[in-house]
């Protein structure tokens, strides 16, 4: 009697597990389902046009990967320094996240933050796969610290060329020409390009032109390097002088310090034909041929024009490689297979995509698919150096100084003798 029990016991066990193992696909889905491990993704990539992008890629990664999905946290730019810069300070960064190159990477290498990435990007030479210039940023100490995935970003004026060809306007060559350029626009009621400075570091695009055209990069990289010469530099304060005497003269319009670049309100003004230009960055582009179709093909490209006397190459670039750089947390879930996550966002089909976005990836088989993006191809080819961009290149201490004390500046409450002491305070500090 006992016996038969136990049997019907045994019976209805294994049935049921039966059962649940039919209900379930089989155990080994249960198994699988358990073991399911997450990447979690911080970036920046807010545009319209990019997000597809972004959204095939982690698609393609997770359906090639099975247990893996890729958490894809997306954040505006200026909120994001201030969330990762939290995050890593507390242990609660995730396993994939953007850094910029210069004076943060090196922070978080010294902070053991993040993971050395040299043996991935050696294997089957897949750094090759990238431009060489780009490699170099996201180098330290002979190692690859991150990936650049974004777009090859350096700033330049874009114009319109119905307003120049309206009032007989040649494209300046020298800063004399430019502020003649500035003038005729004034004079006919149209701003002639606004900096929406309360993104700051729009005001430190046009700083670090100035001071590269009058004095090349050796003097950045000295006063940045506690060298002979520093932010007191004759030049530095030729530079302050030269932003707030354009700032005086109405060249960035009015409220410009009020006016937030992560909105597009200045480029919306430069649709509407209320500004002749913009000094933006190069990812702009992608977000012209989005917002204002209509409008592209009456947009051009030059470069800073170069300063009468000045030791700076005109040919040389403010800008960066790969704009975004992705790295890996070095407390991540798995480290290789975070890495060959972020080569799904840069491989052949993410390149053709970013292209059609209108971006020019930094890989050596990226290609300008767009008129704008030719010239800016142009201008790339022809520089000699590019200079990453101060904010950047800074520690994030005195990056902070730096762009704060520039929007002082040319929001003329700070005199170029303090801008200098405070920069000169915070590099040596």
């Amino acid at each position: 009697m006992i016996k038969r029990k136990l049997q019907k016991l045994m019976s209805g066990a294994i049935a049921g597990v039966m059962a649940m193992s039919v209900m379930c696909g089989g155990i080994g889905f249960t198994a699988s389902a358990e073991e399911v491990k997450e990447i979690t993704m911080w970036e920046i990539q807010t545009e319209e046009s990019m997000r597809s992008v972004f959204a095939d890629s982690i698609a393609r990664f997770e359906a090639d990967h099975p247990g893996w999905k890729v958490n894809d946290v997306v954040y505006a730019n200026e909120d994001y320094k201030q969330k990762i810069a939290i995050a890593l300070g507390s242990g609660t960064a995730p396993d994939v996240f953007v850094t910029w190159t210069g004076g943060g990477m090196k922070e978080y290498i010294e902070a053991g933050r993040i993971a050395d990435l040299t043996e991935y990007m050696n294997k089957d030479n897949y750094k090759d796969y990238f431009m060489d210039a780009a490699i170099a940023q996201a180098t330290e100490d002979d190692k690859i610290w991150a990936v650049p995935v974004e777009n090859c970003s350096i700033a330049a004026f874009f114009y319109n060329k119905a307003l120049f060809e309206e009032y007989g306007i040649e494209l300046p060559t020298t800063l004399e020409e430019f502020e003649q350029v500035c003038d005729t626009f004034l004079e006919n009621g149209i701003t002639p390009f606004v900096i929406p400075n309360k993104t700051k570091y729009f005001a430190s695009m046009l700083y670090m032109y100035l001071v590269d055209r009058q004095a090349g990069p050796e003097l950045f990289e000295s006063a940045a390097n506690g060298g002979e010469r520093t932010f007191e530099d004759p030049v530095f304060t030729w530079a302050d002088e030269k932003m707030q005497e354009w700032a005086e003269k109405g060249y960035f319009g009015e409220g410009y310090n009020g006016i937030d670049g992560e909105t597009g309100l200045h480029r919306t003004m430069f649709y509407n034909e209320e500004c002749a230009m913009l000094l933006d960055g190069s990812w702009c582009v992608s977000m012209f041929y989005n917002e204002a179709p209509d409008f592209v093909d009456n947009i051009g490209v030059f470069s800073f024009p170069a300063v009468e006397g000045g030791e700076g190459d005109p040919d040389n670039l403010v800008g960066t490689l790969g704009d975004t750089f992705y790295c890996v947390n070095s407390e991540s879930v798995d480290n290789e297979m975070c890495f060959e996550f972020i080569k799904y966002l840069i491989d052949d089909t993410a390149v053709e995509q970013r292209i059609a976005a209108g971006r020019i990836p930094p890989t050596k088989n990226a290609v300008a698919e767009n008129a704008i993006n030719t010239e800016l191809l142009g201008l790339l080819q022809s520089a000699k150096h590019i200079q990453l961009w101060y904010d950047q290149y800074l520690k994030s201490d005195a990056a902070e100084i730096h762009k704060d004390s520039l929007q002082a500046l040319v929001g003329l409450s700070m005199t170029p003798e303090e801008y200098n002491k405070a920069m000169l305070d915070a590099v040596t500090k």
